[in-house]
């Protein structure tokens, strides 16, 4: 079996920079470590065996009491992705813009003009996914190396929204790679989707790994991250070139359900654009499937549970929120949802553009819960809605920006505020304590060290590809905006965000509340009187 490639040494990444210097794409070096520590059964091997010569893996065997993932996410390790494409391959991921913002992208605010359609001349006989601008992103195929274990026909995609803009044109752009895509009983250590995010907007690359290790060391249900070096092999273009760092995130999905929730089955979402969150939209299902986003089917019930959340929410009066609430959302775990958004800072969210979380109706019991998703820009660092000054004295009563029904009559709810205002002065002392947070941060720090050195060294010499701006490969639609401006490392947001947190619930001081996004998207709040019917 061939061995995976290790993160550079000081040595190689001086003899790649000299490559680089003639023009030479980078060569990974060896490493010695065995990737896997437990051994499949004769049957599975001759599956393997088997699969090898048909040209296809079989699905692999867990070790006995082991979770999907388990071996993957472990604590310490950097796993060591390689990709290789056929040049046609390649070139079909070039994005697509069919969206509403037309030439010159988002705003105009994000660099130069996207591709037309014909850029991509194959994007029309591909699936594709399509991004809140209206960018489609087509699905690729190729061959994945995953620390020495080789994954065939996989499907491979760019993703993201901001993210992507801000990452340029070069190597290192955010991806998804779908690992039973094309074939079906293929897995990664149970698993068949793989997110990987740039953290371009964080020179630290520390924050999407912290945020999401408090999340859920604070029992709030969110992926496990793990970080990846990942190479890429194009024929005639890239010979095992370095693309970068990366945050390798699980995917929210039956798997991730079922392991937190018990049960996999139920109507799962994923909003966009739904600033002040779930709102009412009247009593037809389709006006609700374009924001709501949902990733499964579901059925009429579900469909019906939702339609009357969000009457609740957006029309119901004070008594019948206050009474019926509970019936619909786990109002437990929102609270602890919410006062982890508010401690982190994390305003790329449900708490701003009304995006980056999972909304889940759990079978049995019939309840909402939220679940967040890319907190890259966490800890103060999102502008749209104020600088990391203010960000980091962000309001814990009012932490979202403009208005939010479901946060403002829960805190209305003197119980609920109280058990809210409790559950931040817990957190004070356990995950969110001074000492526990350094602690997590100087983990991360030390664990990326030798591959965030590389990548820098190495993306600098490298004029395709810039960390934090605009590159000069293929594709992409528009510039990179940099970081999104300023904004604040994790060292100093760590002691200024705890004495804001402690001045407030001293009384001492509110905080900043937000500015509303002001981008016009979304429904109005409310809708037309009256519940939704039940056909």
């Amino acid at each position: 079996m061939p061995k995976p490639s290790s993160h550079c040494s000081a040595s190689s990444r001086d003899s790649s920079l000299a490559q680089l210097s003639r023009g030479v794409s980078v060569i990974g070096s060896q490493r010695s470590a065995s990737p896997f520590v437990w051994r499949p059964s004769l049957g599975v091997l001759a599956a393997w065996l088997a699969g090898l010569a048909a040209g296809v893996l079989p699905a692999e065997e867990l070790p006995t009491g082991s979770n999907p993932g388990d071996h993957l996410f472990r604590a310490g390790h950097v796993v060591q992705l390689h990709l290789t494409l056929t040049p046609e391959e390649f070139a079909a991921l070039t994005p697509v813009q069919r969206g509403r913002f037309g030439p010159g992208g988002f705003g105009g605010g994000f660099g130069g003009p996207p591709p037309s359609p014909s850029d991509n001349d194959n994007a029309d006989s591909r699936d594709v996914h399509r991004n809140t601008f209206g960018v489609e992103f087509p699905w690729s195929r190729g061959r994945l190396e995953v620390d020495g274990e080789m994954y065939r026909n996989v499907g491979v995609r760019w993703k993201g929204n901001y993210t992507y803009m801000a990452a340029g044109q070069g190597l290192k752009r955010p991806l998804k790679i779908d690992i039973n895509r094309n074939e079906e009983k293929q897995r990664l250590d149970g698993l068949t989707m793989l997110n990987l995010h740039t953290g371009v907007s964080d020179p630290t690359r520390t924050r999407e790994s912290f945020a999401f290790g408090v999340f859920r060391d604070a029992q709030v249900p969110a992926p496990r991250t793990v970080f990846a070096e990942l190479w890429w092999t194009v024929p005639g273009e890239y010979d095992h070139a370095f693309a970068g760092l990366y945050t390798l995130t699980e995917q929210v999905n039956a798997r991730f359900l079922r392991r937190h929730f018990g049960a996999g089955s139920g109507l799962l979402l994923k909003p966009e654009n739904l600033q002040g969150g779930p709102s009412y939209l009247g009593d037809r299902w389709s006006d609700y499937a374009r924001l709501y986003n949902p990733q499964n089917d579901g059925t009429a019930d579900e469909k019906q549970r939702l339609m009357e959340f969000c009457w609740l929410i957006s029309v119901g009066t004070d008594e019948e929120f206050t009474e019926e609430i509970g019936r619909f959302l786990d109002v437990d775990a929102f609270l602890r949802f919410l006062a982890l958004n508010a401690l982190l800072s994390n305003l790329d969210s449900y708490l701003g553009f009304g995006h980056n979380y999972y909304l889940y109706l759990v079978p049995g019991k019939n309840h909402f819960v939220f679940i967040p998703w890319d907190l890259d820009l966490s800890l103060a660092s999102w502008p749209a809605v104020g600088t990391p000054e203010q960000l980091v004295d962000l309001s814990l009563l009012h932490p979202h920006a403009g208005d939010n029904r479901l946060i403002d009559r829960l805190l209305a709810i003197p119980r609920h505020r109280e058990h809210y205002l409790a559950m931040i002065r817990e957190q004070l002392t356990q995950v969110f304590s001074r000492e526990n947070l350094d602690h997590r941060l100087t983990t991360i720090e030390k664990e990326i060290a030798e591959p965030l050195a590389c990548e820098k060294a190495m993306t600098a010499a490298r004029p395709e590809s810039r960390m934090e701006g605009v590159g000069r490969g293929r594709g992409g639609f528009g510039g990179g905006g940099g970081q999104f401006g300023q904004s604040l490392p994790p060292r100093k947001f760590i002691p200024r965000r705890l004495e804001s947190v402690e001045a407030q619930l001293a009384g001492e001081r509110s905080g900043f509340v937000p500015r509303s996004f002001g981008m016009g998207f979304g429904p109005p709040r409310g809708g037309p009187g009256g519940p939704p019917r039940r056909d």
